[in-house]
Order: C-alpha cells, then structure tokens, then sequence
C-alpha cells in the first residue's frame, strides 16, 4: 500500500509539474532549443534534470537530444545527453524496484519480460548489451528494475552501452531536426501509409496466429 501511494504521489507530481510550469509547451526540439538558449549558463543543468524525470514517464529522449545538438558544441551536447540519457535510466530503474513494481509487472512487454534472467546472471556485459540494444525503450528501464542486477551494475552498464547511441545521435541530431523542417506533406503522406500499413500487417498476423493456435488446441481434443 505504502509503495502504491508513493507510486501516485510520482507519477501526480510529474504530471503537475509539466502542466503547471507549461513545460508541456516545450517538448518539441526546437522550442525546448529556445527554453535552453534563454536559460544561458543554467541549460545543460536544466535538460539534464528534464531529460532523467520525463523520459522514463514517456516523452521521447530524441526531443532532449536533438535540442541539445542544435545549440552547443559537440563535446557539451554529448556530455548533455550521455548524462541526461543514464540519468533517466537510473530514474528508470529505480522507480521499477522500489516503488512500482505491481504497475510495472503488469505492463511489461513480453520481449522484454524474457531478458529478466539473462540479467540477472551474466551481470554487466548483459545490461551493456541490453542498454545497447533497447536504448532508451523506458520498459527497458523498468525490467533492469525488476532484475536481480545491483544498481551500481545497471548504472554501469547503462553509462557503457548508451555511449555509443548517444554519440550517433548527438553528430547526427541537428541533421535530423533540419530535415524534419525541409519536409512536406508529400513525404509525410507516403510514410504515414506505409506505417499504417505495417502495423495492419502485423495485426492480421497476430490474429492468424491466434486462430491457428485455437484451431491446433480444437483439434488436438
């Protein structure tokens, strides 16, 4: 019971805070760009902060990223968004193990449910190739949580396998934001069907495989 109201009391204050401060205005790469510019010396301090408490509650880490890149040199928007990025890990992590381990359980997706053991045995050259692999997935943060990894492990291991996505998208972060500007209706068009279509795809499967498995069961009896 204890862990449940601090669970709402986190997940409240969180929602107050990007409502009531109107950060919600800014979660867009180029406005947050702007909210960092006008804080002057205070913006690598305050997108780390945003990025480890937003992003493990589900704002995307790219907005945080590609901000960063647009507006400082390469070495401090690395630095930005490797801390900003382990940071929301941890926070990640810790909300899973200690506060909302139920909540979490619940939700976990089932490919991920499947690394539970793996981490929990092979230590750190797992969560580097977990951390690695998942990225930023914030449900890769809670099965660290729900893992047997200690904490000083998952925060290694989170530093090291997030260098090397960090990096990419720190190079290649105001590239991407420019090219999202450049484009028109008559791209998006085109990708918005293929997603569609894609996720169609993979509905009709799954509802094939479910028949068949029901069938296999009936006839099995």
């Amino acid at each position: 019971m204890r862990n449940r109201l601090i669970l709402i009391a986190v997940l409240a204050a969180v929602a107050a805070t990007v409502y009531f401060t109107g950060l919600y205005q800014y979660l867009a790469p180029d406005r947050l760009s702007e909210m960092l510019i006008e804080a002057g010396p205070w913006g690598p301090i305050l997108i780390v902060v945003l990025f480890s408490i937003l992003e493990p509650f589900g704002t995307p880490g790219a907005i945080f990223m590609i901000a960063a890149a647009t507006i400082w040199p390469f070495w401090l928007a690395l630095l930005v968004n490797w801390v900003g990025a382990t940071g929301a890990g941890m926070v990640g992590f810790t909300f899973a193990r200690y506060f909302g381990r139920d909540w979490v359980a619940d939700r976990m997706p089932d490919r991920l449910q499947k690394w539970d053991e793996r981490l929990s045995t092979k230590g750190l050259p797992a969560v580097i190739l977990f951390r690695l692999f998942f990225f930023l997935n914030p449900a890769s943060h809670w099965v660290l949580g729900l893992s047997g990894v200690p904490a000083t492990t998952a925060a290694l291991g989170t530093m090291i396998g997030f260098a090397a996505p960090i990096i990419a998208w720190t190079y290649f972060g105001s590239q991407i934001l420019d090219w999202f500007n450049v484009q028109s209706a008559a791209t998006w068009v085109p990708i918005g069907i293929c997603i569609l279509a894609f996720i169609a795809f993979r509905y009709y499967q799954r509802r094939r495989a479910v028949a068949v498995s029901e069938a296999d069961g009936g006839s099995a009896t």
